[in-house]
C-alpha cells in the first residue's frame, strides 16, 4: 500500500481543476450487410486514416499495425480488444486552447475524419454502447502482450464480453486537495452514469465468467474514501497480474503501477501522468458525438459541486 500512496503523492505538482482533460472514444464499425467490419477492413480504415492524417505506425502485432500515433505521441488510433472497435484517444489539453485545440473540436475533428474513410471503404459507424445486431463471430484482436495475457488468464469466452461494448471516457486534472472530494462527488451521482450505460451487465458478466476469479469489487469499485490512504488501502486489495496468475501486491518486489491501475477497472479511478494527478471516468456509453460537450460539462458540474460533501456514507456496509 505504501507504494501505491507514494505512487499518487510524491512529488504531484498543484494545478487547477481541470486544468487539462484527456479524452478516450470507442467506435464500433459494421459493414454494408450490418455486421462487424473484418479484420482486414479494420487493418484498411487503419492504414488509409494514417496516411490521411500524416501519423506514424506505434505498434504492430505479426503483420497487422494495431496502433498508431501522432508526431508528438500525445493523440493515438487502436484496437479497442474488438476487430470492429476502434479507439481513439487525445492526449491532455485545455478546454479552452486556441493553439492546439480543446479535446472535444479535436476529437470531433479526428472522428470525422475516421467516418469519411470508413464510408468510401462501405463501413459504418455505430454510435451505441452495445453491438446490435448480435454476431456468433469470435470479434477478438489481441494487440499487444498485455491483452495476450489476459486472454490466458480470462478466457476467451468472458473475454469476448467486452469486444461488444464501446465507451467514452474522459481523465479530468484534479489538484491533490480536491482529489477525493472530486472522487466521492462522482460516487454520490453513480445512478446518473449507470442509468446510461447498459454495458454494466456485460462488464458484470465478464467479472464473474472470467477463469482468474478477480475481487467482485476490481469492476466498479468502492465509491467513497476517506482520503488517499484509505483509496490506496482498498485498491491494494486486488492483486497483480504477473504471466497468466493473480499475485497478491504485498508479494511483489517489481510493481508497474501504471500498468497495475489499468487493471482495477473501478468507475472512476485516480491516474498520474507526469506530475498531474487526474481522475478518469470511466461509465460513459457511446453515443453521437453531439452528446460529447454536453456529458462533459454534466461531469465537471458533478465534480466541482460541494454541496453533499459532509453527508458521504463512510461505513463499510454502504461501500
Amino acid at each position: 500500500m505504501e507504494r501505491l500512496l507514494s505512487y499518487f503523492t510524491d512529488g504531484i505538482e498543484e494545478y487547477p481543476f481541470a486544468d487539462t482533460v484527456g479524452m478516450e472514444v470507442e467506435t464500433m464499425f459494421v459493414d454494408r450487410t450490418g455486421q462487424p467490419m473484418s479484420l482486414e477492413c479494420s487493418q484498411r480504415l487503419i492504414a488509409a486514416f494514417q496516411k490521411n492524417i500524416g501519423w506514424r505506425v506505434a505498434a504492430t502485432r505479426g503483420n497487422l499495425v494495431v496502433e498508431i500515433r501522432s508526431p508528438d505521441g500525445k493523440d493515438k488510433l487502436l484496437y479497442e480488444l474488438g476487430r470492429h472497435n476502434i479507439e481513439i484517444s487525445t492526449g491532455p489539453r485545455r478546454l479552452s486552447d486556441r493553439i492546439s485545440g480543446s479535446p472535444i473540436p479535436v476529437m470531433k475533428e479526428y472522428l470525422s475524419r475516421l467516418y469519411e474513410i470508413g464510408k468510401m471503404l462501405g463501413l459504418s459507424p455505430l454510435f451505441l454502447p452495445i453491438l446490435f445486431p448480435e454476431t456468433e463471430e469470435n470479434l477478438l484482436v489481441i494487440p499487444d502482450e498485455r491483452d495476450a495475457v489476459w486472454l490466458e488468464l480470462d478466457g476467451r469466452k468472458a473475454l469476448e464480453l467486452l469486444t461488444r461494448c464501446s465507451s467514452v471516457q474522459f481523465t479530468i486534472d484534479v489538484p491533490p486537495d480536491q482529489a477525493i472530494c472530486c472522487l466521492n462527488r462522482l460516487g454520490r451521482q453513480i445512478g446518473w452514469f449507470l442509468q446510461l450505460y447498459p454495458q454494466e451487465e456485460l462488464w458484470r458478466r465478464y467479472i464473474h465468467e472470467s477463469k482468474a476469479r478477480y475481487h467482485p469489487q476490481r469492476y466498479g469499485g468502492p465509491l467513497f474514501f476517506r482520503d488517499f490512504t484509505d483509496y490506496c488501502r482498498k485498491l491494494s486489495i486486488h492483486d497483480i497480474v504477473i504471466g497468466t496468475r493473480l499475485v497478491p501486491i504485498a508479494a511483489t518486489e517489481n510493481l508497474d503501477i501504471p500498468l497495475y491501475l489499468r487493471s482495477v477497472w473501478w468507475y472512476f479511478r485516480l491516474r498520474r501522468y507526469g506530475k498531474r494527478l487526474c481522475i478518469e471516468v470511466r461509465p460513459l456509453p457511446r453515443m453521437r458525438d453531439s452528446r460529447f460537450a454536453s456529458t462533459m460539462e454534466i461531469t465537471l458540474l458533478i465534480m466541482e459541486s460541494s454541496e453533499w460533501d459532509d453527508e458521504f456514507p463512510f461505513d463499510s456496509e454502504r461501500q
